[in-house]
């Protein structure tokens, strides 16, 4: 070990009290230094684990040699995140790790005492990048600086100014083009066309649909309860993209006479239990990358967007934003033409604050009240 902690008496206040060191050697000599805030052994031994490499303690730190173990699974710096309540789950160190990876890459050798803010933000105003790409690796390189301190480095957190976001809403579908688009030919299968004609059919957002099993669809009521939603990695929350275990934000919706019946015979054809996914790959929640992929494909086939338009920009020849959440936006705007805004709100995100047992019958009657009394023929109307 480079560091070795140890104790010694001082006298204060005519008083004997112990504190508590650590050494290292470096050059030949013999260097100690304070356990800052320790009474204790263990806590001193806690102390010398946060501390970088003997030689880089007094050496000027490049970028790289703070960087290289951020968000690392098992690091010191994903255990002081966890403390301080920030995340640490597996989509969040790889997303970040990739930042700290393009950042060693530029970056890795220059001095972060010597870094300006002005160069990194002259970099990024060069870089085709969306302005929530810039803002997230101006947010990684902040904690960069932020991780410093624990390298005996006290250089103060650049104050960033954040890049406009230009990100387009999604449009809509008319009544034609969801006569095209919704033809199972057009899909790779069946599974895929009732995947989409679900999403359309109950404003659905594709982590919700991923997340669809089987006893959310009560068929003797018509209705489709909205408890939940698969996260990237395929976890499923017991609560809805915009809520929280506290407020999950669920919401039972009215499902047309077409997609019930076909959602239907897919159940039943298929066996599902009621606790099964709707829809699978190898026994696993569909993927987000998947699903996306798809629906890409059928624009194309379709002749919606032109064929080897990239994935991630793909607009119609008239420069609408077709993505698979145009699907749920097709479903408020539709449905806006036959109810209030006020019944609506039902539709897309009925919130309570308890989690209880949604399936049971007195929940369905009180979900049921929330909404208004025309709500299942206003469903009938959504692909008029």
């Amino acid at each position: 070990m480079d560091y070795h902690v140890f104790k010694k008496p001082r006298i204060k206040s005519g008083k004997k009290v112990y504190k508590w060191y650590y050494y290292y050697s470096q050059d030949g000599k013999r260097i100690q230094k304070v356990c800052k805030g320790c009474n204790n052994r263990s806590e001193a031994e806690s102390y010398i684990r946060t501390l970088p490499p003997v030689g880089v303690v007094d050496a000027k730190l490049k970028i790289k040699d703070i960087a290289k173990n951020m968000f690392l699974i098992g690091s010191e710096h994903v255990s002081r995140r966890e403390q301080f309540g920030l995340s640490i789950s597996q989509e969040t160190l790889r997303i970040s790790r990739g930042y700290i990876t393009q950042i060693i890459e530029r970056w890795g050798d220059c001095y972060i005492d010597s870094l300006e803010p002005r160069e990194i933000l002259q970099y990024l105003f060069k870089v085709e990048r969306s302005g929530s790409w810039k803002n997230s690796y101006l947010s990684v390189f902040s904690e960069i600086f932020q991780e410093s301190v624990w390298f005996g480095c006290n250089i103060s957190k650049p104050n960033f100014r954040s890049f406009v976001r230009h990100s387009k809403k999604a449009d809509i579908f008319s009544t034609q083009e969801l006569e095209i688009l919704f033809k199972k030919e057009n899909f790779p299968n069946e599974m895929m066309y009732l995947f989409f004609l679900l999403c359309l059919s109950a404003g659905m957002r594709l982590g919700e649909v991923r997340a669809v099993r089987a006893k959310q669809i009560v068929f003797d009521r018509e209705i489709i309860i909205i408890d939940g939603f698969c996260k990237k990695n395929g976890e499923r929350t017991v609560y809805n993209k915009t809520g929280s275990v506290d407020q999950p934000k669920f919401r039972i919706t009215y499902l047309p006479d077409k997609t019930l019946a076909e959602m239907k015979n897919w159940i039943t054809d298929n066996g599902l239990a009621d606790d099964d996914f709707c829809f699978t790959q190898n026994g696993k929640p569909i993927r987000m990358e998947y699903a996306e992929s798809v629906f890409y494909r059928v624009l194309q086939k379709t002749g919606f967007i032109p064929n080897g338009n990239g994935i991630r920009r793909l607009s119609a020849a008239d420069g609408r934003r077709l993505v698979p959440h145009s699907l749920r936006y097709t479903y408020v705007s539709r449905m806006r033409r036959v109810m209030t805004a006020e019944d609506l709100k039902n539709y897309t995100g009925h919130s309570s604050t308890a989690m209880v047992d949604y399936y049971s019958r007195r929940s369905l009657e009180l979900l049921l009240k929330s909404l208004p009394e025309s709500g299942k023929s206003s469903a009938n109307t959504l692909f008029d």
